[in-house]
């Protein structure tokens, strides 16, 4: 508490004002409470998981307080060079000294989720997660679904990977006989955006100046879905499939394995 602080303190107190002085000093404790830090046990549980994103090995270490809430992340990327390690090494401690002042992990995960940047790309090793944007959006994508149950931000749902779930057979994906409509709108869309754009050119010509168009909807939900799945959202050259990654500096396909120019 600074000078003028205690000196308007202490004229509250003086002029009989209590709810000003309640105030204050419920601030004053308010604050105090929140730069406390709450260390870790010296014996603490968590675990340990082992990953590939875009091909680089990636560990991710948890420490756990008690009541098995997350309070500190270890982060391991051996085959990298010593600066991105040690940068790594630091993040992961940043990270785990604000979840010991409170910081909480939602605020993490909504700020580091679907960051881009290399390595990324397909991730193996994991059973929920297929696809990362970067090292970072895969580490967060992870400890959100184990801490806050995040199913969201996994690529296979708890109920894929039971023993005993079952298929929908070989017709679970397409839609009901009775809108034979929508099925051949959505179709197109699946496969690339070249078998839609004819229609969504017509469609733009027949509405009114700036009514979005039905086809043009669906398209834009299509690139929106393949970027949620770690896609770039861009069509393949060559099979029209929303499904490139990147590939060093270009883009390959995982549908077709074409690409945009590398070999």
């Amino acid at each position: 508490m600074d000078a003028e602080e205690e000196a308007a303190l202490a004229e509250a107190v003086a002029a009989g004002d209590v709810v000003s002085v309640a105030e204050t000093m419920a601030e004053k404790i308010v604050l105090k409470h929140q730069a406390h830090r709450r260390r870790l046990p010296q014996r603490r549980g968590g675990y340990t998981q082992k990953a590939s994103v875009g091909g680089h090995k990636v560990y991710i270490r948890t420490g756990e307080y008690e009541d098995r809430t997350v309070g500190e992340i270890f982060l391991d990327m051996h085959r990298e060079g010593a600066a991105f390690r040690s940068l790594m090494n630091c993040f992961a401690i940043a990270v785990s000294l604000g979840l010991q002042y409170g910081v909480p992990l939602e605020e993490f995960v909504d700020a580091f989720v679907f960051t881009r940047f290399e390595p990324s790309g397909i991730v193996s090793g994991h059973e929920r997660i297929k696809m990362a944007t970067s090292v970072i959006d895969y580490v967060f994508r992870e400890l959100a679904i184990t801490y806050l149950s995040r199913n969201d931000l996994a690529q296979v749902s708890p109920e894929d990977i039971r023993h005993d779930s079952l298929g929908g057979g070989k017709n679970q994906h397409k839609l009901p006989k009775d809108e034979p409509d929508e099925m051949a709108e959505v179709r197109p869309i699946a496969v690339g955006q070249s078998a839609i754009a004819p229609r969504m050119e017509a469609d733009a010509a027949t509405l009114p100046f700036g009514a979005p168009s039905r086809s043009s909807s669906r398209g834009s939900s299509a690139i929106q879905h393949a970027r949620w799945m770690g896609y770039e959202g861009d069509p393949c050259p060559e099979c029209g499939a929303l499904t490139l990654v990147r590939n060093g500096t270009c883009l390959k396909c995982d549908s077709c394995g074409g690409t945009t120019g590398c070999s």
